[in-house]
């Protein structure tokens, strides 16, 4: 019986067959592999700087890029299974997901998903590491893939950063940006946050898009993120992403869509009293569906929702104040997750933004006597 405690090593050789050289970069290459136990292809990146002149710190950037790709998961972000360290010789190895696909300066809309669509899926990774402070710190085309289901892959977090204490500014910046203006923070200041983020995430679609921008049904959003005065652009991705719902919400919807939509966030928002703590939606539309699944089944013998916090907790991630009162029917409930069924799943994170919109405008009230000083 293991103990508490115990130290438990894993040694057990597994084999990968090497496939090709998928590249080259400053701190390493990445070669495909296939695992021969899976059948599943990997992409490994190997730490092995060109410049040895700063060979410690480049470690620890990758070392870094570690601890940021352990933290977070998104569909359209990379995803990392494993890694391998050899501290000793600053060597290190990084097994991540294989993206079959293209760069997005290289995708061709044609018959499949279009701009918006990228756009939108582009902005929801970037939301996503928003919420966990996280700066990607290198966006270019390379580093924004398209694989060959059409879904928006971000990649390479080498000069990612997690914004602690006196680095929520992001200062000491080490740009790569293939841009010819900077943002003003930047330039001036030589400040980085998401705000600049959001900057080159609106320069790389402005360039790509080109002069296919004016008929660009998101353009306004676009013109918006790439002002240079900070004054000017978007606060956040997330305010992005709530102009993006609004625009497609109007075009794409069916009024039925709409009304079902109406008559659950209506109720939902009105029985939510106050966040008793900061404001945390679950943001994961697989989560919340699963939330809604299991709520439906569990009454599926009612006439109303018995419990009300099991339907807000499928929404809402933090502690908060509600009505008690059994009155939301089941078949609002019902009504509002076979919605979310049948729409595409870039369909469904505009109508979770706006219920995200919905909640995050309901007053936070926290209870000072809970502190212990």
């Amino acid at each position: 019986m293991v103990k508490p405690g115990t130290v438990a090593k894993f040694d057990r050789v597994k084999q990968f067959i090497h496939i090709e050289s998928l590249g080259q970069g400053g701190t390493g290459d990445t070669h495909l592999f296939k695992d021969e136990t899976t059948d599943m292809f990997f992409a490994f990146k190997k730490y092995a700087p060109k410049d040895t002149n700063y060979i410690n710190e480049y470690y620890e950037r990758f070392v870094d890029e570690i601890k940021i790709l352990f933290t977070i998961s998104h569909p359209n972000i990379v995803r990392v299974y494993n890694y391998y360290l050899y501290p000793e010789s600053k060597l290190g190895y990084l097994q991540m997901e294989y993206i079959d696909g293209v760069s997005i300066a290289d995708f061709q809309p044609l018959f499949g998903k279009g701009w918006g669509e990228i756009f939108t899926e582009t902005i929801s990774a970037f939301v996503y590491l928003e919420s966990k402070n996280i700066l990607h710190r290198d966006i270019r085309a390379a580093n924004i893939l398209i694989d060959k289901h059409e879904n928006v892959k971000v990649i390479d977090f080498g000069f990612g950063k997690k914004l602690v204490g006196q680095d929520r500014e992001g200062r000491s910046v080490l740009l790569n940006w293939p841009v010819t203006q900077l943002p003003k923070e930047t330039a001036e200041e030589g400040i980085y946050n998401h705000q600049s983020e959001i900057y080159f995430v609106g320069k790389l679609f402005s360039n790509i898009i080109g002069e296919g921008l004016a008929n660009f049904k998101f353009n306004y959003i676009i013109d918006k993120m790439i002002r240079l005065d900070p004054l000017e652009r978007y606060m956040s991705f997330r305010d992005i992403s709530f102009d993006i719902s609004q625009g497609i919400l109007a075009i794409n919807f069916t009024e039925e869509e709409k009304g079902l939509y109406r008559d659950f966030a209506e109720i939902l928002s009105k029985h939510v009293l106050s966040h008793t703590d900061r404001y945390e939606p679950v943001s994961d539309p697989n989560i919340i569906m699963n939330y809604l699944s299991t709520l439906i089944r569990n009454s599926s013998l009612e006439t109303y929702i018995q419990d009300n916090s099991k339907l807000i907790s499928c929404f809402v991630d933090n502690a908060y104040r509600y009505r008690t009162a059994v009155d939301i029917p089941l078949s609002i409930v019902v009504n509002f997750y076979q919605l979310l069924q049948r729409l595409e799943s870039y369909k469904q994170k505009i109508v979770l933004d706006n219920i995200d919109m919905r909640l995050s405008k309901v007053k936070v009230e926290i209870d000072l006597d809970d502190l212990p000083f």
